[in-house]
């Protein structure tokens, strides 16, 4: 995994080299470009393609010398990849400014840049998110990622508001499942109405239309930076972080943190050997 994370990450980085330098060099604003709208719409058709095969191909999780697989290179591919690409979005966002945070240029042509970097971070965090919604439908294990409604009364609102233990978790978390959902709604309202804002470069959208898709864009926008700050603050109250976040990067935790503390999890694991 270790070998494979480093192709990923050069892959990646890569990508965003290149996707930087050509916001950067372009004299022409991309989302007026024909051709870089077709990138748009190919990134997240190639992205759940890609996540698809994915869904078919990937091994089964298994125990192995004391350790779990818990993370493929699919999943590197559609966590830092959306990662990054929000990442970018988020800073061309608060160059350019949105709702009460001031923008950081002055210009018409001040703009170019930020919102080319904007068009990168698009097509970008578009793959990462296809590719994890092919790997999810094709996959056809739901109950992974949505909550159960047990799940998000007593994993949830019973172990972080009332102080309650909580031992009955699956892969996932039942807080990480709430947030899943959380995500998926925020996201797809950014999807759609930013859809429409890119629509608007190429065919005749009424003025009324744009603003209403803009404000509620940036709304949700704002959301969702403030679900990736709640996010990395439930991650540090875990009982041992690092176990996970170096998860991401080897795709194994130890035998020992699942059987604790993923007791549903960990039983499907033992069945299936």
């Amino acid at each position: 995994m270790g070998k494979k994370v480093l192709f990923l990450m050069v892959v990646l980085l890569s990508v965003l080299g290149a996707g930087l330098f050509l916001a950067k060099t372009s004299e022409l604003l991309l989302f007026d470009v024909d051709a870089a709208l077709i990138a748009i719409a190919g990134s997240a058709v190639t992205g759940f393609l890609f996540g698809v095969a994915r869904a078919k191909l990937k091994s089964k999780e298994k125990i192995e010398n004391g350790e779990v697989k818990r993370h493929g290179g699919g999943s590197f591919i559609e966590h830092w990849g959306t990662a990054v690409g929000i990442s970018v979005l988020v800073a061309s966002a608060f160059l350019l400014g949105f709702l009460f945070f001031p923008s950081q240029i002055s210009t018409a042509e001040e703009a170019l840049l930020p919102l080319n970097i904007h068009f990168v971070g698009v097509v970008i965090t578009l793959f990462g998110g296809f590719f994890f919604i092919g790997d999810f439908l094709a996959t056809m294990k739901y109950n992974v990622w949505i909550p159960t409604f047990r799940e998000i009364m007593g994993g949830f609102f019973g172990k972080y508001l009332l102080g309650r233990k909580w031992r009955n978790n699956g892969k996932y978390i039942a807080s990480v499942k709430a947030a899943f959902l959380a995500f998926a709604v925020i996201g797809g309202t950014i999807v759609v109405t930013g859809a429409i804002k890119v629509a608007g470069h190429a065919w005749p959208i009424k003025a009324s239309v744009l603003g209403t898709a803009t404000f509620v864009h940036d709304i949700f926008a704002l959301l969702l930076i403030l679900m990736v700050v709640t996010h990395l603050m439930f991650l540090f109250v875990l009982p041992d972080p690092w176990v996970l976040i170096r998860s991401w990067f080897t795709g194994k935790v130890p035998e020992e943190f699942v059987k604790e503390g993923h007791t549903i999890w960990y039983e499907e694991l033992t069945k299936d050997q």
